[in-house]
C-alpha cells in the first residue's frame, strides 16, 4: 500500500505479479499440495462443506439484493462479491499463520475441491452467462487442478528434483498474494456504502455464522473445520473484481467491497491470533 502511494508500484506491475500467481505459482502450489492428498473422510467432507457454503451464500445474495432494488451488473456484482471467499490470496496465508503447515493444507482443500468448482461454473455463470463457461474452462489454477487430480489418482509421481522446483516456485504464492492485497486496496469516496455493507455483513458474518451453526449441530470438530470456517469468514475474492471488469459489470462496487473487507479482515484476525 506504502509502495503504490509513493507511486513505486504501478497498475502494470500489480497485473504482472498477478498474472505471475494466477498461470505459474499457484498451479505450480496446487500440483504439489493436491497430488499428495488423501483424497478422503474429512477432507472431502470439507470439500461438500464449502459447495454448500457457496450455494447457499449465491442464495441468500440474491435474494438480499433484490429485496435492495438491485439489478443488472450491480446486482451480479453484490451476488460475486457476497458469495465468493478471499480463500486464496488471504485464505492461503491467514490459514498457514493461524494453524502452520496443516492448516495451508486444510485451506487448499476447502478452495480448490470447494470453492473452485463452484467459481468456475456459478461464479462464472453470474458474470457472463453460459457463453463464460468456455473461459472457466481454460482457467490456468482449474487446469493445474485437473492435472492434480490425475497425478493423485494414478500414483505418478515427478522426480525430486522437479518436485523440489514445483515447491519452491508454488511457495512464492503466500508473499505475493499478500503483496497484491495491498495494491486492490483504496480509499475513495463510495456511492455504494450501503451495498459494501450489506454484502460484507453477509459475507464475513451471516454466513460464517450460519456455517459454524450446521456444524455444531452436526458435531463436526477438529483442524479441517477449523479452517474451514476460517476460510468462510474471508472478504471478497480478489477474482471476483476480476469477472466484474472482464464482463463489464459494476467493477467499483467489486473493488470497494474487496478494499473495505480486507482492511476488516486484517483487524479481525490480528484480535482472532490474540485471543485464540
Amino acid at each position: 500500500m506504502l509502495l503504490l502511494r509513493l507511486g513505486k508500484i504501478r497498475n502494470s506491475h500489480a497485473l504482472l505479479i498477478t498474472n505471475y500467481v494466477l498461470n505459474f505459482s499457484l498451479p505450480c502450489l496446487t500440483i504439489v499440495i493436491i497430488s499428495r492428498l488423501d483424497l478422503s473422510g474429512n477432507n472431502l467432507e470439507v470439500a461438500v462443506f464449502a459447495w454448500a457454503v457457496m450455494l447457499s451464500g449465491a442464495t441468500i445474495a440474491f435474494l438480499v439484493g433484490r429485496l435492495m432494488k438491485l439489478s443488472g451488473g450491480k446486482l451480479r456484482s453484490f451476488i460475486l462479491v457476497t458469495t465468493f471467499p478471499n480463500t486464496a490470496f488471504l485464505g492461503y496465508p491467514l490459514s498457514f499463520a493461524a494453524f502452520g503447515g496443516t492448516g495451508l493444507v486444510q485451506a487448499m482443500i476447502y478452495d480448490q475441491m470447494g470453492m473452485f468448482p463452484i467459481f468456475l461454473t456459478l461464479g462464472f455463470f453470474v458474470a457472463g452467462g453460459k457463453e463464460s463457461f468456455a473461459s472457466a474452462l481454460k482457467f490456468p489454477p482449474f487446469v493445474a487442478l485437473l492435472f492434480a487430480l490425475f497425478l493423485n489418482v494414478t500414483g505418478i509421481s515427478f522426480p525430486d528434483p522437479l518436485n523440489v522446483a514445483l515447491e519452491w516456485a508454488g511457495w512464492t504464492t503466500l508473499p505475493l498474494t499478500i503483496f497484491l492485497i495491498g495494491l486492490r486496496i483504496t480509499f475513495n469516496r463510495t456511492l455504494n456504502l450501503r451495498y459494501i455493507t450489506a454484502a460484507l455483513a453477509l459475507r464475513m458474518l451471516i454466513i460464517p455464522a450460519l456455517f459454524l451453526l450446521v456444524i455444531t449441530v452436526m458435531g463436526r470438530k477438529g483442524l479441517p473445520y477449523d479452517v474451514a470456517l476460517l476460510e468462510s469468514a474471508m472478504p471478497p475474492a480478489m477474482t471476483t473484481s476480476i469477472l466484474a471488469a472482464k464482463y463489464k459489470l459494476d467493477e467499483e462496487l467489486a473493488v470497494e467491497a474487496i478494499s473495505a473487507g480486507t482492511l476488516l479482515c486484517i483487524i479481525s484476525f490480528i484480535f482472532f491470533i490474540w485471543f485464540r
